[in-house]
């Protein structure tokens, strides 16, 4: 009957006719059923998520923001009005009170926890040229994936960080020191980031460690560190290395020239095998050596046995001089003093020069086994 009806009336008429018909089923019923057909008789409103049981979905409350919720007109008799806040990283349900006539938290989403850095450590030599390289333990609480990260250098002038100045910032994890670091101490800033989630985490400042020195200097071949003549038989010998590697003693030799005399009369070869690393010595001495010289001893040899008067060579196995002490042939230019060692920073030479050398008392022996180039 009503199909044969809104066959007469207008396009306007029949919108009029269906909302009447809508408005007196749900007078009728007092419920309202969304995706059901069968709404619970105890609500006014039942929302099913499907139909079909084929397509889901859910219930979306009014989203707003700060600005567009204060917005809103409530009133007392509004209790219980309901919107989803989202503003920044705020995301919360709320229900307006009518009674303390404000917005209450229902729930709030969680906030994506920023990602942190940790134990951080500098690695590398502290000396100009050299290339420090900044590490840390990055965590993120969600697991967020590391992001590239920020880096910023400083020098200052104690490891307290006094007068710290920035001298690098950006992606970089490695500084290399220049000469304007020279004596300063290094530290490194970084400020985590992450890919996702909440990107920037907060910046740590490490430690400051140094001092910035030179770089260490480097003989051009083995030398004679220390020439100990001594007491009766307190005659040592020390050989350093400072070339920056490790140098095989198989290649090398010592010869002995008495009183003037240009052909060796003691000639002393190195035992098979032994390699000396850099910053390392080697000592020799006479298999009678006694106190307080008898320490620190790497070898004894008959050979080495010398006095005021006589010339210490330092050669390779192929005959090339390399160090010594001394002049051959000539008595009067020789190394007169009980004990003599080379001044710190003084490398190997083919002609001896007494300026190149400390003097020490008789069987000073305190800095056998060690030397500082």
């Amino acid at each position: 009957m009503i199909i044969i009806f809104e066959q007469f009336f207008n396009p306007m008429k029949k919108k009029i006719l269906a909302f009447l018909i809508i408005f007196s089923s749900l007078s009728a019923f007092s419920q309202v059923g969304i995706n059901t057909t069968s709404p619970s008789p105890a609500s006014v409103l039942d929302i099913e998520s499907s139909s079909d049981n084929v397509n889901y979905g859910g219930f979306l409350p009014p989203r707003v923001s700060l600005v567009q919720r204060n917005l809103i007109p409530v009133t007392a008799s509004d209790d219980g009005l309901m919107v989803y806040l989202i503003d920044g990283t705020t995301r919360c349900i709320q229900i307006y009170d009518g009674v303390d006539a404000a917005w209450e938290d229902i729930y709030c989403m969680p906030l994506n926890a920023a990602p942190v850095a940790s134990l951080l450590q500098i690695a590398g030599i502290f000396q100009v040229g050299e290339i420090l390289t900044a590490s840390f333990t990055y965590s993120d609480a969600e697991n967020d994936p590391e992001g590239t990260h920020t880096y910023t250098w400083y020098r200052a002038d104690d490891a307290s960080g006094t007068n710290q100045t920035q001298i690098q910032t950006g992606t970089s994890s490695t500084y290399t020191i220049l000469p304007a670091d020279l004596n300063s101490y290094i530290a490194f800033e970084v400020t985590p980031l992450a890919t996702q989630g909440t990107l920037t985490g907060l910046s740590v400042l490490s430690s400051y460690d140094g001092p910035v020195t030179t770089a260490s200097p480097t003989a051009s071949n083995l030398f004679i560190s220390e020439y100990v003549e001594g007491s009766s038989n307190n005659k040592l010998l020390e050989i350093a290395n400072f070339t920056g590697s490790t140098v095989s003693l198989n290649n090398y030799m010592i010869n002995i020239y008495f009183n003037g005399n240009g052909t060796p009369a003691n000639i002393y070869s190195f035992p098979t095998g032994i390699n000396l690393v850099h910053g390392d010595v080697y000592v020799i001495a006479h298999p009678n050596v006694a106190s307080p010289c008898n320490s620190n001893i790497d070898d004894s040899d008959f050979d080495i046995d010398f006095n005021g008067n006589d010339v210490v060579e330092l050669v390779t196995t192929l005959g090339g001089r390399i160090d010594i002490m001394g002049t051959i042939g000539d008595s009067s230019n020789y190394a007169q003093n009980t004990t003599l060692r080379k001044t710190a920073g003084t490398g190997p030479s083919t002609t001896y020069n007494a300026a190149d050398y400390s003097i020490f008392s008789l069987d000073n022996c305190t800095d056998i086994g060690s030397h500082t180039f």
